[in-house]
């Protein structure tokens, strides 16, 4: 038999990185050979994402894009496959429809396919754990699927079904072979994440869970993905305050600052709630990181509710924003919703509230300068030549060393002054004239 080369091309969040994760094993267990590019591939797997319009419109063209290609199989997977608002079956040339539920399975539906008078046992296909993460220098660990949550905008509980945690052995486990094969930084992911474990029993929960991983020996550190305000917890912020290898930083999504639009959001707390839980963090853990998720234009916004958006963005001062303009979902109730606000408008009010916080990224990231930090060093280098990683608080560091020390968790002195690249001992031109502050970080010891 000749071997099949399959090809994974991934969209949308950590959970669906981690699933094709998991595609990927199941296929090379099995005897398929992984492709360097969509081109060589025999079978193109594509796992979508329906998050917004944009993310269906970016999987379609990802589709269509390998139809041309002949002589391939092509099969769709994802979220965008679970929305209902498209008839993929007008889409010729798509040889598979595969559900999320049965992701892990499309190696054994292919061969099916491929051969269907050659019956065949295949290994390990139940989701169990994986093994590695490629082509990342940190690993996603999948903890939790699912929400539970009714935000009127959304169709994660449509495509995803109701919050289910995974077993906490399985998550343990996963951890220890990864941690164990040299990933430095495990990244809890889920749909909530902070749902995990209320499906499970009245004493499990994410506190409890992360306590647990923390013990597994080593020099790593794990990260949480993002979590939603109510799931900030006094028990996870004492957690995170005494537990050296949390990294402190919580993105913690809000979406609006105005209480009129985040009742129509159906978001499950005020401004004065969120702004309480930002004020304990920074009490109990003063140089904690926190960034977060805006959306502008929900029907019904008006200039006077954006205005108190922004400044409740100037309030908060967060490190870092995600911001993304409403889009309309079919399923949702907030598709039918009147006083639809016009695109150049939430073009200005994106703008306007990503300047505002550039700002704040700046003086955030001048309290570390001078300052001993761990960075996680990435698998690439920027254009310039350095090395690039990042901090328990997330903040982008420029390092000049040797290759040998990528995907490493090494210890450095941040400044704001470029080093001399080892290799030109000259600053680049690339850096001449930049306007952008950043940070770069100077190694303090490492062994080849």
């Amino acid at each position: 038999m000749i071997q099949k080369k399959f090809y994974i091309k991934t969209l949308g969040c950590k959970v669906n990185q981690y699933e094709s994760q998991v595609i990927r094993e199941n296929f090379l267990k099995n005897g398929y050979i992984e492709a360097g590019s969509s081109d060589e591939a025999d079978i193109c797997v594509i796992n979508t994402c329906t998050v917004t319009s944009t993310s269906d419109s970016k999987s379609l063209k990802l589709i269509r894009s390998g139809l041309r290609k002949k002589n391939k199989c092509i099969i769709a997977t994802g979220c965008m496959i679970e929305s209902g608002d498209l008839d993929l079956r007008k889409l010729k040339g798509v040889d598979f429809i595969i559900k999320n539920k049965d992701k892990y399975r499309i190696p054994q539906i292919i061969y099916s396919f491929l051969n269907p008078l050659e019956p065949r046992i295949f290994m390990d296909l139940e989701p169990n754990i994986i093994t590695g993460f490629h082509g990342h220098s940190r690993a996603f660990v999948k903890i939790q699927d699912g929400c539970s949550n009714k935000c009127s905008y959304c169709k994660v509980s449509v495509v995803r079904g109701k919050s289910a945690s995974r077993p906490f052995e399985r998550i343990i486990e996963e951890c220890s072979a990864l941690i164990e094969k040299g990933y430095n930084e495990i990244v809890l992911s889920g749909i909530c994440l902070g749902a995990y474990g209320k499906d499970i029993s009245k004493t499990a929960s994410l506190t409890k869970l992360i306590k647990n991983i923390c013990k597994i020996k080593g020099d790593w550190r794990v990260r949480l993905s993002s979590i939603e305000p109510k799931d900030v917890t006094d028990d996870l912020i004492l957690q995170i305050v005494s537990e050296e290898k949390i990294c402190k930083h919580l993105h913690i999504p809000f979406q609006s600052g105005d209480n009129e639009i985040l009742k129509r959001m159906n978001r499950p707390y005020t401004v004065s709630d969120y702004m309480r839980i930002v004020a304990r963090l920074r009490k109990t853990i003063p140089d904690i990181a926190v960034s977060t998720d805006m959306m502008v234009g929900f029907p019904g916004e008006e200039e006077a509710n954006f205005r108190n958006t922004l400044n409740f963005i100037k309030e908060i001062s967060p490190m870092r924003l995600h911001v993304f303009g409403f889009s309309k979902r079919i399923g949702t109730p907030a598709y039918s919703y009147k006083g639809i606000v016009d695109n150049i408008v939430k073009k200005q009010r994106e703008h306007a509230l990503l300047d505002a916080v550039s700002g704040f990224s700046r003086e955030f990231e001048k309290m570390f300068i001078g300052k001993i930090a761990r960075v996680l060093i990435e698998d690439k280098r920027d254009k310039q030549g350095f090395l690039q990683g990042y901090t328990d608080r997330y903040i982008k560091v420029l390092i000049d060393g040797p290759d040998s020390v990528k995907s490493r968790l090494l210890t450095c002195q941040l400044t704001l002054s470029p080093p001399l690249l080892l290799e030109q001992k000259t600053q680049p031109k690339a850096m001449a004239g930049l306007t952008k502050q950043k940070v770069y970080g100077i190694l303090l010891s490492y062994l080849d």
